[in-house]
C-alpha cells in the first residue's frame, strides 16, 4: 500500500507532463511545426514578440527551411445570429492565412474551408464554425450552410463546419479569412508558423533565423531595439507559460520526494524482513544456496511487492486522474483542446520503469546486506540479542532520508498554505458576493458609433436594472474594483514636477456616482461624484486614503489639482509618455476599497483616484450590479436587459460575482497548494507507517534484550530512552538537512511568485519541523511501549 501511494502520484506527474509540456496537436505536420518569434534575454511585453504583417511576409518569401508558412491573428468576437432567439455571444475567433488549412491537413465535415477567394480585401465575408457553434446556434442543421450571421456587426456567410473537437490553432471556435491588404511594421499581432522542411535540424533553423534576423534589421528603418533575434521553437511549447512551468517544476520535486520517502520506506521493511531472517538465511548457505541465489531471493519479493504498489498505483491513478484533470483544467483556465491526462502505453512502460526503479532502490541494497558475511556470522547473530544493531547503517541512512524528504515536504506545504492565505485573505470592506460584474465593449460594431450613444446606453440600462427588485445600485467604471489597476504617471500642481513622474504611480479608474455605494465607500472628507460632475463643470476628481498617505502624509488634499498621464513602456512599469487627463481638482477623499496591504507593500501600491464618468467617457467599463442576496440569481435579468439595449453587444467577460472572479485569479494557486498539501500528507502518513513498522520490527527482535534488561533492573522509560537515544541522531540529522533544503526551495517558490518579502519562511519551517519531530516520536514511541507491556519471563523465551 505505501509502495502504491508513491507510484500512483510519479505516475499522475508523468500523465500530466506528458499530456500538457509533450502533447501536440492532433493534425498533420504537428511534430514538425515551429513557432516564429521575435526574442531577446529579457521577456517581451505585450505582443513584441510576435511578428508583423512586414515581418510575416519576408520569412513567407525568404525562408528556405519550411515548406509551408502560416500565419494567424486570434481575437474575441461578438456573433448574433438573427435567425437564433439566441443572446449575441462572444466567440474565440481567429483569422487565418491562405495556406493554413492546407498545412494542418483538416477539412470541413459540411461544406467547405476558407479558401483565395475568401482572403481578397473586397471579397465577400465568409466564417467557418465549430461543431460546438453549429449545434449551439444552428441546432445541427445542415441548412446552416450559406445561413448569415453578424460578427461584430458585419455580415458573414457561413461556409463550412469543422469536425467535432477541433479547434487549431488553440480553443478557436470561429476561423475568418485573414485580408491581409497592405504592410505595416505595426501591430505586431500574427502568429507564425512554419512547417519544417524533412532533414532540417534545430541548427539550421536556427542558424537560417538569425540570417533573416540581420537581413531584417537591414532592409528596414523601424525599430528593433527590444527584438533583437528571430527564435524557433517547438509549436507546443508557445502555450507553456512560465507560470505552468513552475507548477509542474513545483509538483515534480514533490512527486519525486514523496517517491523517495515511499522507496526508503519499503527499502528498511524489506532490510527488517532480512534481518530478522539471518538465521534462515545462513541455514540456506550452509546447505549450499549460493550467494547470487540469496539475492534473487530477496530480489523477487521486491519485485513481488512492487507489482503489488503498481498495481495499487495504477488503481489510485485511474480514479484519481480525471479529477486530478478537472482541477487542473478549472484552475489554470483556457488550456490548449489538445491538452489531456490520459493512461496510455507510454504511461504504463513509465509505470513499470518506475516499478523497477522501486525494486532497485529498495531491494537491491537490503539483498547485498544479506550476504555480507558468511553463514557463521550470521548463526551468531541470530543466536544473540540486537543491542546497537538498529538493523545496521543501511537503515540509518534510509530513515534519515526519509526524514529529510517527509521534512522538506511539510515546510513546503505549510509554506504553500501560508502564502495561499496571505494572497486570498483580502479582508475587503464589502461584500463581493452580491455584486455582479460584467465587462462590456461598447464600438461602432456593437451598435455604438458616437460618445452620445454610449451615454445614452449608461442611463437606460442603469434606469432598467434599478428597477429589479432586488437591485440595491448600479455603477459603471473603467476597471472592476476591489483591487489595483493598471499604474499610471501622474503630477500634483505644484509638488510632483514632470521631470519627477518617474518615481509617482496612481491608479486611475473612471467611475459613476453608483460606484462608492457598490463598494461601500464613504466620504471621509469633502463629497462624493454627482451627476452633475458632468462636461459642464469643472473637471474633479476623488482619491482613496492610500493616495492621501503615500503623497499628502496625511495633509488635506482637498482643493489640490492632479493629472494623469497615459501608460507606456513595459507592462508593470510604465513610463511617461503623454497626457491622459487635464488639471482636476480634489473634492474628496474616500475610504479604501482595495484588499489589505501585503508585506513589503505600503499606500504608493494602491493609492487610487476616481474620475467622474460623465466628464470621460469610455467604451470598454465595467457594469457593476449590487443586489440583495446573491448576486448570480440576476445574471439572466442583467443579460437580458443588455441584450434589449444592444442586440450586437456580448459582454466580454461576466461573473455571477466580484467574489467569483476574485477566486478565479487565485484558483491556480489553490490548486498548487491542494495538490502539494495532499502530497505532504501522504509522506507524512506514509513516513509514520513506515517508520512505526520499522521499529515495531526492531522492538520485536530486540525482545529478549528488553527481557534482560528488566530482569536486571531496568524500568520501562529508561528502555524507551535508550531507544529515542539511538534514533536521536538520525531525527536530528533528517531535520536539519529537510530545513536546509526546504530553506532553498521555499526561497525558489517565493521567487516565482513574486512573494520574496512575505514573512512565511521562518514560520513554516519552525511549524514543519514540529510536525514532523511529535510524528516521529509517536511513531518510535507506540510499538516500544507496546513491545514492554510483554512479560520479562516471555521475553526471554522468544526464539
Amino acid at each position: 500500500m505505501v509502495l502504491g501511494f508513491g507510484l500512483s502520484i510519479s505516475i499522475s506527474m508523468f500523465t500530466l507532463v506528458k499530456g500538457t509540456i509533450w502533447a501536440l496537436p492532433g493534425v498533420e505536420n504537428s511534430e514538425q511545426m515551429m513557432y516564429l518569434r521575435w526574442g531577446n534575454d529579457k521577456q517581451l511585453s505585450f505582443f513584441l514578440h510576435r511578428l508583423n504583417s512586414i515581418e510575416y511576409n519576408w520569412i513567407n518569401q525568404k525562408a528556405k527551411s519550411f515548406q509551408t508558412v502560416f500565419g494567424t491573428i486570434s481575437q474575441i468576437v461578438a456573433l448574433y445570429n438573427p435567425d437564433s432567439e439566441a443572446f449575441a455571444k462572444r466567440y474565440e475567433a481567429v483569422q487565418v492565412s491562405e495556406s493554413f488549412f492546407q498545412a494542418i491537413g483538416v477539412n470541413a465535415i459540411l461544406g467547405r474551408v476558407l479558401g483565395k477567394q475568401d482572403m481578397l480585401p473586397n471579397g465577400a465575408h465568409a466564417v467557418v464554425i465549430s461543431y460546438a457553434v453549429w449545434q449551439e446556434q444552428f441546432g445541427g442543421l445542415r441548412d446552416a450552410i450559406g445561413r448569415t450571421v453578424l460578427i461584430n456587426g458585419v455580415s458573414h456567410s457561413v461556409v463550412g463546419v469543422m469536425p467535432p473537437g477541433f479547434h487549431f490553432p488553440w480553443n478557436k471556435e470561429l476561423w475568418l479569412g485573414w485580408r491581409n491588404s497592405h504592410v505595416d511594421e505595426k501591430p505586431h499581432n500574427i502568429r507564425t508558423v512554419g512547417v519544417l522542411k524533412d532533414g532540417v535540424s534545430q541548427d539550421q533553423v536556427d542558424t537560417e533565423m538569425q540570417e533573416l534576423s540581420i537581413s531584417l534589421r537591414k532592409k528596414y528603418l523601424f525599430s528593433y531595439k527590444d527584438r533583437t533575434q528571430l527564435v524557433a521553437e517547438p509549436y507546443n511549447h508557445s502555450f507553456i507559460k512560465p507560470k505552468l512551468r513552475s507548477v509542474l517544476q513545483i509538483l515534480s520535486l514533490v512527486a519525486m520526494l514523496v517517491f523517495i520517502i515511499t522507496c526508503a520506506n519499503v527499502s528498511n521493511l524489506i532490510l527488517v524482513r532480512v534481518s530478522k531472517r539471518q538465521h534462515e538465511l545462513a541455514i540456506r548457505q550452509v546447505v549450499g544456496a549460493s550467494r547470487l541465489q540469496i539475492i534473487r531471493q530477496v530480489l523477487l519479493e521486491g519485485l513481488f511487492f512492487s507489482v503489488g504498489g503498481l498495481v495499487v498505483g495504477l488503481l489510485i491513478n485511474m480514479l484519481g486522474a480525471r479529477f486530478i484533470w478537472f482541477v487542473f483544467q478549472q484552475s489554470y483556465g483556457n488550456t490548449p483542446y489538445w491538452w489531456s491526462m490520459r493512461l496510455d502505453w507510454d504511461v504504463y512502460l513509465f509505470a513499470i520503469a518506475i516499478m523497477f526503479a522501486s525494486i532497485v532502490t529498495s531491494s537491491v541494497l537490503p539483498a547485498i546486506r544479506a550476504t555480507m558475511k558468511s553463514s557463521g556470522v550470521l548463526i551468531k547473530e541470530a543466536a544473540n540479542t540486537l543491542s546497537g544493531q538498529f538493523i545496521g547503517n543501511i537503515a540509518k541512512i534510509f530513515v534519515a532520508v526519509q526524514v529529510m524528504c517527509v521534512t522538506t515536504l511539510t515546510i513546503i506545504s505549510l509554506l504553500m498554505v501560508l502564502l495561499f492565505h496571505y494572497f486570498t485573505d483580502w479582508q475587503l470592506s464589502f461584500d463581493a458576493k452580491n455584486t455582479l460584474a460584467a465587462r462590456l465593449q461598447l464600438n461602432s460594431t456593437a451598435g455604438f458609433p458616437s460618445i452620445e450613444s454610449i451615454g445614452r446606453f449608461y442611463d437606460e440600462v442603469a434606469t432598467d436594472l434599478k428597477s429589479l427588485p432586488a437591485v440595491k445600485d448600479v455603477a459603471f467604471a473603467f476597471q472592476s474594483g476591489g483591487e489595483v489597476g493598471m499604474p499610471r504617471k501622474f503630477e500634483i500642481k505644484g509638488r510632483y514636477a514632470t521631470k519627477s513622474l518617474y518615481q509617482a504611480n496612481v491608479s486611475a479608474n473612471i467611475v459613476s456616482p453608483g460606484y462608492f455605494s457598490v463598494f461601500a465607500m464613504r466620504p471621509i472628507s469633502g463629497r462624493l461624484l454627482l451627476e452633475t460632475d458632468d462636461d459642464s463643470s469643472d473637471k474633479v476628481v476623488v482619491v482613496n486614503q492610500h493616495f492621501v498617505d503615500a503623497f499628502f502624509n496625511g495633509s488635506n488634499p482637498l482643493g489640490k489639482s492632479i493629472r494623469v498621464y497615459r501608460p507606456g513602456g513595459r507592462r508593470g512599469n510604465p513610463i511617461y509618455s503623454s497626457q491622459w487627463t487635464n488639471w482636476m481638482r480634489v473634492v474628496g477623499v474616500v475610504n479604501n476599497a482595495q484588499r489589505k496591504l501585503l508585506p513589503g507593500e505600503s499606500s504608493v501600491n494602491h493609492a487610487e483616484v476616481y474620475i467622474p464618468i460623465q466628464q470621460r467617457r469610455v467604451r470598454s467599463f465595467w457594469l457593476l450590479v449590487n443586489v440583495h442576496g446573491q448576486a448570480g440569481d440576476w445574471v439572466k435579468s442583467t443579460s437580458q436587459i443588455i441584450q434589449d439595449h444592444a442586440p450586437l453587444l456580448a459582454p466580454k467577460r461576466l461573473y455571477p460575482s466580484l467574489q467569483e472572479m476574485y477566486d478565479e485569479k487565485n484558483r491556480l494557486l489553490g490548486t498548487i497548494t491542494t495538490v502539494v498539501v495532499c502530497f505532504g500528507i501522504v509522506a507524512l502518513v506514509v513516513t509514520i507507517v513506515g517508520l512505526s513498522s520499522l521499529i515495531a520490527f526492531t522492538t520485536l527482535l530486540q525482545q529478549r534484550e528488553f527481557g534482560i534488561r528488566v530482569a536486571l533492573g531496568a524500568t520501562s522509560d529508561e528502555i524507551i530512552a535508550l531507544m529515542f537515544r539511538r534514533t536521536a541522531l538520525l531525527l536530528a540529522s533528517g531535520l536539519v538537512l529537510g530545513f536546509s533544503v526546504a530553506t532553498v526551495i521555499s526561497g525558489i517558490i517565493k521567487q516565482n511568485m513574486n512573494a520574496m518579502e512575505l514573512p512565511v519562511e521562518l514560520p513554516s519551517c519552525l511549524l514543519g519541523m514540529s510536525v514532523v519531530l511529535i510524528a516521529c516520536i509517536l511513531a518510535i514511541a507506540v510499538p516500544v511501549i507496546q513491545a514492554l507491556r510483554v512479560s520479562p519471563g516471555d521475553s526471554l523465551r522468544v526464539d
